[in-house]
Order: structure tokens, then sequence, then C-alpha cells
């Protein structure tokens, strides 16, 4: 009898163990460095031109996918919104889920069609936190308003978009964000200064985040069941310049004062490729957002061209 207790014993301890290491298993717990981010010394801090008007900007990200055939319906109200309201919206494309897999040959297509992968680390990271892709593409981020972790109320669908900003276009701005380029086409290394301006004083953490886009890309797209293989990707993210990636470096731990100021500088090598997709620079963007950690609210953002 001592013997067999001491078997089962022994098993159910061995299914114990393992059963606690798959419940506490967490996939890539320390992701590898981005290691485009480059060295800062050999950059030369930007001066930056006094601001004469102040303009709350709405960062609308649009999570998508090649093979989501309502896709391009959310992209087009995302164009109409952009040419309404031009200087205070920044769109950015963020390819996420099963839709944004490769898929060569996918609905009958070549089957050398539809093998790009446009995910990246960041994009995958916030799709996880806000549970977007689990909710159903197209869906969209207006300033990442009205968090809400069990009721996705941050999730706007796209027939609802114009709406929605509608109703928070005329938000008066809390800070002025600036952000300036100065890239070499030798080394392809780019140099980023933002500084930040704090209007009203305002309660909460906030970090920074700069992340680098890329436009008019000409690739297949599944357009409401049908294959188009001449479709404009617009304004797709490519890589988070910060160097503690997707979700920012820390611009203040406590509460901010009217008037508090702070400038950074990231420096950063735009490779030739991702994932085997040309990266144009002519057509590449800088897009830079402060958030508040406790609730992601982006409270502002702004936008510049990589080349002059």
């Amino acid at each position: 009898m001592y013997l067999i207790s001491k078997k089962v014993s022994c098993f159910f301890l061995i299914v114990v163990f393992f059963s606690i290491v798959s419940c506490d298993y967490i996939e890539n717990p320390y992701p590898e460095a981005n290691k485009n981010v480059s060295d800062t010394s050999s950059c030369t801090p930007a001066i930056f031109p006094a601001v004469t008007s102040h303009v709350k900007k709405i960062l609308i990200e649009d999570f998508t996918g090649h093979t989501c055939g309502n896709c391009p319906k959310a992209a087009k109200i995302l164009h109409e919104i952009d040419s309404i309201y031009s200087d205070k919206i920044i769109g950015i494309g963020i390819h996420v889920g099963g839709y944004a897999n490769p898929a060569p040959g996918y609905n009958g297509s070549p089957a050398t069609a539809y093998t790009a992968d446009y995910r990246t680390a960041a994009g995958e990271l916030y799709d996880e936190a806000f549970g977007v892709s689990a909710f159903g593409l197209p869906q969209g981020m207006f300033n990442r308003k009205l968090y809400d972790d069990i009721n996705k109320t941050h999730l706007q669908f796209y027939p609802n978009w114009k709406t929605f900003v509608s109703s928070i276009i005329a938000e008066p701005a809390v800070m002025d964000l600036q952000i300036i380029s100065d890239f070499s086409i030798t080394t392809r290394k780019i140099c980023v200064s933002v500084r930040d301006s704090f209007l009203t004083a305002l309660p909460g953490s906030f970090k920074l985040v700069v992340l680098l886009t890329q436009d008019n890309i000409v690739d297949w797209q599944d357009y409401i069941g049908v294959n188009k293989s001449d479709y404009i990707h617009r304004h797709i993210l490519r890589d988070a310049i910060t160097p503690s990636g997707a979700w920012g470096e820390t611009i203040t731990s406590d509460s901010v004062n009217t008037g508090a100021k702070s400038t950074n500088l990231f420096a950063y090598t735009i490779p030739a490729s991702y994932k085997g997709i040309a990266c144009d620079v002519n057509n590449c963007y800088l897009i830079a957002y402060i958030y508040n950690t406790a609730n992601y609210e982006i409270i502002q953002s702004e936008i510049c061209k990589v080349t002059p």
C-alpha cells in the first residue's frame, strides 16, 4: 500500500507541477530589444519654433487586415474624416489578427497574392491589450477614449466613426506637442526630437510614444469579397521608435503643472525593408503621442514627414 500511495502521490505532484507551469506561462515575457534603435550621441538637438496656436488632435487607430473585406470601408471613412478635419486628424493603420496573416492564394487569388505580413510587435501588443481582433475587424480607437476592458467601449465600429469624431472634435488642447525629424539618406538614421508643453495642470502619469508609419503601399486587399491587386494601403504602422517600444517613455510619474515642458531625443535606423516589404522613406511619417497611463487616453498627438 505504501508503494502504491507513493506512486500516486508522485504522479499527482507531477500533474500539479505541469498544471502550474502551463497556467503561468507567458509567451516571450522578455521580448528582444528593437535592433533598429540607434545612439543619439551624434544627433543635433532640434530648435523648435514658437507655438502660436493650440489645437487638440485626434489619433485614429484603424485596426485592419488584408483579408478583411469590410476594412476598406473603414479606411474610406477615415479618409473622409481627415478631409473634413484635416488639421486635427492623424490616422494610423494597424494590421492585426487572423485577417492580417499571410494568405497566399486567398479567395482564388494567385499564389503570389496576400503574401505580405504587415503585422508588427507594437501592433500585436496593442491588439492584445485592447482586445481588438478578438472583438472583430474593422475597429477604431479615437484617442483611446472610453477605455473599458470589460465592455470594450473604447472600440468604435466604422459606421459610427464620423458621429463619434464630431462629438469630440471641439475639445480644447491641454498640451502642445512638437516633433522634428533629422534624417540621413546615406545611413538611413533618423534623429527624432519631441517637445511637450502642458497648457494646464493634469493629475496622473504620462508616457510618450513615437511610431513610424508608411503610406501608399500598393498590395493585395479583399475589397468586400473582390481581390484587389492595386489597393493603396495607407499610413501602415511599421515600428515603434521609442526605445521602450509600444508603450513608450515616462514623461512624468506624478501630477504635472501648467507650463511644464520636456524635450526628448530618439534615434533609429530605418531598415531597407520590414519582413521583405520595401520601406520607402519618402512615404514614411513619424507619429508622436502622449497618453495617460491610468486609462490609456491620448491627450495629444503630432505627425511629421521623415524626409523634407
